[in-house]
């Protein structure tokens, strides 16, 4: 068994960023910069936006943190968001999610401009990642993992690859990638039936349920690769994924670790497309 590390991988993608930044600088040009929207007082959330605006500040972007009580309405958001969309010096617009029930998502995401749609959420971002549009801005975790394929030069084209999970921020825009890249994909649920039987064939398996430790050996290929994108707390308040690392870890060629695995490649991704936006926009 070999790791996957993320961290290593990130740290590579954060190092290019900075480079990048301090050469545009250098010849003149303003610093690229991010707003984040965060609604209410979710831990989870509060902690996922502190990561990302550190992140952001250390490799020398402006990150701009919209804080608001979970009480705002649906109208005020969209609002601000139609105000960041006319704003130059706005490079990336991302909407810490989830959001509260009184506020549809779907609505609001769709407000950004798919050009400073950082997180790749909007229909127009998703339908050109699933019509492998080369300009589609494809959501963080969904390019984390495919970067860390990349990087460890492991083969996509010709493998079956299983995903269980079928969210808009990981699991489809994962399978259109793995598609994408020639793979035959199989995307899991929770209605789906055989899960184990189907789990078994697949060379890559990618993980995201929301279930600590849940998929074992008798889930998993031998000489598969394994992506955990799970982030869960087990009874012990010891951080775990959607894995259970011990039991399948000889068996596998490849696995992701929780943490260092999946979780610094999607900051390292979001401050990737970020740069992208913003390159595109100075070269204006």
């Amino acid at each position: 068994m070999a790791i996957l590390d993320g961290k290593l991988t990130a740290l590579d993608i954060n190092d290019s960023i900075k480079e990048d930044i301090l050469e545009y600088i250098a010849l003149g040009y303003r610093v690229p910069r991010l707003d984040i929207i965060l609604v209410g007082d979710d831990f989870g959330s509060k902690k996922y936006v502190e990561m990302k605006s550190k992140k952001a500040q250390e490799l020398g972007i402006k990150g701009v943190v919209h804080t608001f009580d979970g009480d705002i309405s649906q109208r005020e958001l969209s609002d601000l968001i139609v105000e960041l969309n006319k704003d130059e010096e706005v490079d990336g617009i991302m909407v810490q999610l989830p959001l509260p029930n009184h506020i549809d998502e779907k609505y609001v995401l769709e407000n950004i401009n798919p050009e400073k749609d950082v997180d790749g959420l909007t229909s127009t971002n998703l339908g050109k990642l699933f019509k492998n549009d080369s300009t589609a801005i494809a959501p963080a975790t969904a390019k984390g993992i495919m970067k860390l394929l990349e990087d460890y030069m492991i083969q996509i084209e010709g493998t079956n690859a299983v995903v269980i999970g079928r969210s808009d921020i990981v699991g489809l825009p994962t399978a259109a990638m793995l598609q994408n890249e020639n793979a035959t994909v199989t995307v899991c649920h929770s209605h789906t039936k055989n899960l184990k039987e189907i789990c078994k064939m697949a060379d890559i398996l990618v993980v995201g349920i929301g279930k600590p430790e849940y998929i074992d050996m008798e889930y998993v290929k031998e000489k598969s690769i394994v992506i955990d994108v799970g982030t869960n707390k087990n009874s012990d308040g010891k951080l775990v994924g959607d894995v259970n690392f011990n039991s399948v870890k000889d068996i596998v060629e490849y696995i992701t670790p929780v943490p260092g695995g999946v979780g610094p490649m999607t900051i390292a991704c979001l401050l990737d497309n970020l740069m992208e936006i913003y390159i595109k926009n100075v070269q204006k």
